[in-house]
């Protein structure tokens, strides 16, 4: 197609909206497909969005600021949409909607509609985008992908219009920098977004015809961006790279088979438009005159997929990190089609059609658009969250998670992120050296691979959650496995069943027995909440740190045991930690059973129960030949003793408060 034609009309902004309103449609259909899934890592975002916008700065949680984000301006569009009263959740599907939208808007506008022939042509980019995986599952998901795709779409459309005008050396330095701008908010949005400018770059200087001034003023603005935000991160968190980077940038050739995995099922994950992309490619490339156009359009694509390889991929459902080659696979295709004629352009029109529907299509079908579908834990992760913030919010405990997203940002409680993305000291800690006795069919995501149980000790959470919520009784990732092997973990803790509205099963919450929500000593007087009693102790480690089984017979035997007990305890929640009926705080509920237990380490002598009265419940030390008197009972040697909660008979679940025992000195 001639250059000048791919200039914008005086009415290409008209044309350009009526070209991008299918995509709209299309867009809008996908989307909503996989309501109402919400990355728990889009929490971690807007944990500290929330905390800025109330003066905490930009920080996850109290102490050390720690750089646990990788989406800078995510986050910042995030609090000015927060800023102007909306709900922060809200804010981000609005800003995944826009983003896309305006990623739609871009990629109509850079071929210049200007007439119906032109229009219908400009709406296919926009309408093989719409289509994808990425942009079903990831629109309204909260994370920054929607604005990586919006600001590609932007800058690749913009070189696009620019390459087929002029060539590179007569480019004036403010064309330039104005070509540069949308490539340095991307380096903003990411940490890897400079990638996108270097291979862009070198394309250009590949071109005889460019010169070294366009490119470098091409690539100021980024930077620039980059540099800013550097000197920030140098000021203001004391490190040199996210510490996101930390925890996930373990360069090695045990990452570029699961990186090609990622990579070629990601591509068969939108066959139509990987198809059509590598056949525009290949025209392009053929013809002199369109070759830099298709290097452009190519080779950034290419240096990102070797990135993905390199890094090993990743682990979230819907194939995020593929929103950045969307733009310039959809632009290739468009531009093809722009320049065909006849024949060729009925059947590349047809062909573009076909690829839209079975991209779709695929995007529904595949079985991690289901995943991502059904994935529903985020929003038990609001319900435990937010009763946590309500229940303790006098008390404020340190609260230990694996999933370091909804739980701490709806409880807004003091958090510690066990898997390191928001903690220095777990994301700079080596791999432990137990992960390559690891069980191969034990999953190793990345980023799920740090952690430092003495250090997490050291730390002495009030509260831990394993796994992803409601979470599981015991650990899974490195951290926790670490945990359990400690005696003081399984000395201190005590893991108890929460139940609150919106969970479909209890929550076992390890929690600390002298902790901020623990038992109360004040001198002779011990004020034990209710909701301990029932929980569990862990009586030796079980996960062992996911080593194969032992050929010690009798080790083994008790293990079994001992795994046996705390699957009975924890399918039966016959005693759970529920919601105060009056005020904050949590309360026993007793269901099916009249008693609870309690391992506790108490001195020698007598105990007197004197809250709640005798005639409520009582309290007894469990395998004495005869209980004493309701209110009383006697240790005869200091150290672990059961006690056990007993209620009278009652129709339905029975709840208590508290339990308080006084010692009588002897």
């Amino acid at each position: 197609m001639p250059a000048q034609n791919l200039r914008p009309a005086p009415d290409a902004a008209r044309w350009s909206l009526l070209a991008v309103l299918p995509a709209l449609l299309l867009v809008a259909w996908q989307a909503a497909w996989p309501w109402p899934f919400f990355s728990d890592d889009a929490f971690i975002s807007l944990r500290y969005v929330d905390r800025l916008l109330a003066g905490d700065g930009l920080t996850w949680t109290d102490g050390e600021r720690v750089e646990g984000y990788s989406n800078l301006l995510w986050v910042l569009l995030c609090a000015g949409l927060g800023a102007v009263g909306l709900d922060l959740v809200g804010a981000a599907r609005l800003a995944g909607a826009a983003a896309t939208a305006a990623a739609a808007w871009c990629l109509a506008r850079a071929l210049a509609p200007h007439d119906r022939r032109s229009c219908a042509l400009a709406a296919i980019a926009p309408l093989l985008v719409a289509a994808t995986q990425p942009v079903l599952v990831w629109t309204l998901a909260g994370l920054e992908g929607p604005l990586v795709l919006g600001l590609l779409a932007w800058g690749c459309g913009g070189l696009v219009r620019a390459l087929a005008a002029d060539p590179p050396h007569t480019w004036h330095k403010r064309r330039c920098l104005r070509l540069g701008l949308p490539f340095a908010l991307l380096c903003l949005v990411r940490p890897d977004g400079p990638l996108w400018v270097f291979a862009a770059g070198l394309t250009l200087l590949a071109w005889r015809r460019s010169s070294c001034a366009s490119v470098l003023w091409l690539g100021a603005p980024a930077m620039l961006a980059v540099a800013a935000q550097l000197t920030f991160r140098v000021a203001y968190y004391g490190d040199v790279v996210p510490n996101t980077a930390h925890v996930k940038a373990e360069l090695s050739a045990a990452s570029f088979g699961p990186g090609l995995d990622y990579v070629g099922h990601a591509l068969l994950a939108m066959p139509g438009l990987t198809l059509l992309a590598l056949l525009s490619w290949s025209v392009l490339v053929a013809r002199r005159d369109t070759r830099p156009l298709g290097l452009v359009l190519m080779l950034p694509v290419l240096a990102w997929f070797a990135y993905l390889v390199a890094i090993g991929g990743d682990h979230f459902p819907g194939r995020r990190l593929l929103h950045g080659a969307l733009a310039p696979l959809a632009l290739a295709v468009a531009v093809v089609l722009q320049r065909a004629r006849g024949a060729v352009l009925g059947i590349g029109m047809l062909l573009a059609l076909a690829a839209i529907g079975v991209d779709a299509a695929r995007a529904r079908s595949d079985a991690q658009s289901h995943e991502a579908k059904h994935e529903r834990w985020e929003w038990q992760g609001q319900a435990l969250g937010e009763r946590l913030g309500r229940a303790f919010a006098a008390e404020r405990p340190l609260l230990a998670v694996d999933a370091a997203g909804a739980v701490p940002f709806y409880s807004r409680l003091p958090a510690l992120d066990l898997l390191g993305l928001c903690d220095r000291t777990i994301a700079k800690t080596p791999f432990p050296a137990w992960l390559d006795t690891m069980r191969p069919e034990l999953p190793k995501p990345p980023g799920h691979l740090r952690g430092n149980g003495r250090y997490v000790l050291q730390r002495a959470p009030d509260l831990l959650l394993f796994s992803s919520p409601p979470g599981l009784p015991l650990p899974v990732f490195v951290s926790g496995a670490e945990l359990e092997e400690e005696a003081r973990f399984r000395d201190d803790y005590r893991c108890v069943l929460v139940m609150v509205p919106g969970l479909d099963r209890p929550a076992p919450l390890w929690a600390r027995l002298d902790g901020r929500v623990g038992i109360g000593r004040d001198g002779a007087r011990l004020t034990i909440p209710a909701w301990w009693f029932g929980s569990h102790r862990l009586s030796e480690p079980l996960i062992r740190r996911h080593q194969p089984a032992s050929t010690d017979a009798s080790l083994e035997a008790r293990r079994a045991t001992a795994l046996a007990a705390v699957a009975d305890w924890y399918g039966s929640a016959t005693a759970v930690a529920v919601p105060a009926t009056a005020g904050p705080g949590l309360e026993l509920e007793l269901r099916s059973t009249t008693s609870a237990a309690l391992d506790l380490r108490l001195k020698r002598g007598t105990w007197r129960q004197i809250e709640p009265p005798p005639s409520h419940a009582r309290i007894v030390v469990e395998g004495t030949e005869a209980p004493t008197a309701s209110a009383a009972f006697r240790i005869d040697e200091d150290g672990l003793v059961r006690l056990r909660l007993e209620a009278g008979a009652g129709d339905g679940p029975r709840r208590f408060t508290r339990v308080v025992l006084e010692h009588d000195g002897s």
